[in-house]
């Protein structure tokens, strides 16, 4: 599977689980949480999917992270820096 791929069907996972009528966080936001988590997208499961802050995956909070260093790298990640 190539990593597109792999992607689409982590993406399909990730609005699967917060389906329910809401807008959710891109891919774009998703991709950057598992890189700041330390993950590769292979990595990462349903169950990793569901401890992320739903008020983040709603967008109604700005951090999908309980740990401080983990949410200021995954902001990192979204600033490109």
């Amino acid at each position: 599977m190539t990593e597109s791929n792999e992607l689409e069907a982590l993406y399909a996972s990730f609005a699967r689980i917060y389906a329910d009528g809401k807008p959710i966080r891109g891919v774009f936001e998703l991709v950057a949480a598992i890189r700041a988590a330390g993950l590769e997208p292979g990595d990462v499961d349903e169950a990793w999917l569901r401890s992320l802050n739903g008020d983040w995956a709603y967008g109604e909070a700005l951090l999908p992270f309980q740990d401080t260093d983990t949410n200021r790298l995954y902001r990192r990640f979204l600033t490109g820096g």
